[in-house]
């Protein structure tokens, strides 16, 4: 095996568990995640990893421009918190209404009020992933780190970070919607309600938490 093909590996390996690391932290995607598989089912949900994975490679090709240099500045740290808790608080307020008038069931339409189903799962991944300014941060610094070491091997290396940086998030949301799929094929409608409430809680908490660290 030559040398550039076992740092790939390497690297790939440690993208991977630096990103399940990453992915196994609570935010809003796993909230959402979990909301959407509730409602949706599991094809949904999981599609949504196809706008969260064209999002990172938009921003690897940034990088080659210097993207970083600018998602790190101050008053674009400031706007991204501003308009990702501003995000963050509209879909959480939509699926709280819907969970506590009734309006959001069990088996979900395409009218209901307060359904991340306004989005198609493609673009929601995107949407949601863009609208946490901690994910932003990351690939700022620690993505762009492993990114530059993929790209002192060569074309190999950074293929092999973005894929094993992917891997990760597939393993680990892959395991999620699964194990509420499970669930939801045994909920009631109150209960499935009272999960969609805390989830919608969730993402309004982290939307306050968001527009107040940027004020402070």
């Amino acid at each position: 095996m030559s040398t550039a093909v076992s740092q790939a590996l390497l690297l790939g390996l440690n993208a991977f568990i630096v990103g399940l690391s990453g992915a196994m932290a609570p935010g809003p995607y796993l909230t959402v995640t979990i909301t959407r598989t509730l409602q949706q089912g599991r094809l949904s949900a999981l599609l949504m990893l196809i706008g969260h994975a064209a999002l990172e490679g938009l921003l690897l090709i940034g990088f080659a421009f210097g993207l970083q240099h600018f998602l790190v500045r101050d008053d674009v740290s400031l706007v991204l918190a501003i308009a990702g808790g501003a995000v963050l608080l509209w879909m959480g307020q939509g699926l709280l209404r819907g969970a506590l008038t009734g309006r959001i069931k069990l088996r979900a339409d395409s009218t209901q009020t307060g359904s991340p189903q306004r989005f198609g799962p493609i673009l929601h991944g995107a949407l949601v992933s863009v609208s946490n300014p901690y994910w932003t941060l990351w690939w700022a610094t620690i993505g762009v780190k492993l990114a530059a070491d993929g790209l002192a091997i060569g074309p190999i290396g950074v293929a092999a970070f973005f894929i094993g940086h992917q891997l990760a998030d597939v393993v680990w949301y892959s395991a999620v919607v699964s194990a509420v799929s499970a669930g939801r094929r045994v909920l009631s409608d109150t209960v499935y309600r009272i999960a969609i409430a805390v989830c919608a809680s969730f993402l309004l908490y982290l939307g306050v938490r968001f527009l107040l660290g940027a004020i402070q």
